[in-house]
């Protein structure tokens, strides 16, 4: 019966690989199945609904039902946000000792949409539900580094770039080098930018559509958090987005 249902889940995940229909011979290269076991599963699945045969060309592509199931899953409080961030907030601020945040993208700035406070006693707070712009703070930036380029510039033409500190990023040249390194690296670090005495870094999050949708930080007083503990501290904040972005359906393989 397992055999059976994995052979089965191997043949829909061949029918939704590509973007146009195929054939049985093409379906029995991608899985490693016999001819005949192939035959069979695909039967079984079009009477289900969850795959779907052209009269005409014999090719096979998934079914209505497969979408059906997709979406009332995507509805799913287990694809909440919140519920799979929350885990990853707690881990942060247990290896740090800093406070972590959640901030998801509204418009053209970031809203605190969860947090975690650090233990100690001289810590960072930011107001659940408090928006800020997203070109100073170490959420926003890693946010904008995963702006397709097209997205990016118009960003860029519609927002005025105001410096908060003299360590803000205030010019788009400036920001787009900034955001080069974010990407290599995979982290933002906000080093002063937005307020004095403050840094924080932080990793984007991605949708099933590989879409940036939020970021993950942790900040602290810079007595404790400098730059170069930030830089130490980035691998591990990156870990913690990419693991909410897979949770959310994001494969990072076929994002490009």
């Amino acid at each position: 019966m397992v055999q059976s249902l994995n052979r089965a889940l191997d043949v829909l995940e061949a029918l939704a690989a590509g973007s146009d229909d195929v054939g049985i011979s093409q379906i029995t290269a991608r899985t490693g199945l016999p001819l005949g076991t192939v035959h069979r599963l695909l039967s079984s699945l079009v009477a289900r609904g969850y795959a779907a045969q052209d009269l005409e060309t014999r090719l096979y592509g998934p079914g209505p039902r497969l979408l059906e199931v997709a979406a009332r899953a995507s509805a799913s409080r287990r694809f909440s946000l919140s519920r799979i961030a929350r885990p990853a907030l707690l881990g942060l601020t247990t290896a740090t000792g800093e406070t972590s945040n959640l901030l998801v993208l509204n418009g053209d700035e970031a809203v605190y949409s969860e947090q975690v406070a650090s233990p100690h006693l001289v810590r960072m707070f930011t107001e659940v539900g408090q928006r800020v712009p997203l070109y100073c703070i170490g959420g926003g930036k890693a946010m904008l580094a995963g702006f397709a380029d097209d997205q990016l510039e118009a960003y860029l033409d519609r927002t005025t770039l105001c410096a908060f500190t003299p360590k803000t990023k205030a010019t788009a040249e400036s920001l787009r080098h900034e955001l080069t390194g974010v990407r290599e690296q995979g982290f933002a670090i906000d080093d002063e930018e937005r307020e004095v005495g403050v840094c924080c870094i932080a990793a984007p999050i991605f949708d099933r559509l590989g879409r940036c949708v939020a970021a993950l930080s942790i900040s602290g007083p810079t007595t404790r958090m400098s730059r170069e503990r930030a830089l130490g501290l980035g691998p591990l904040v990156h870990e913690a987005a990419a693991t909410c972005s897979i949770q959310l359906g994001f494969h990072p393989a076929e994002s490009g």
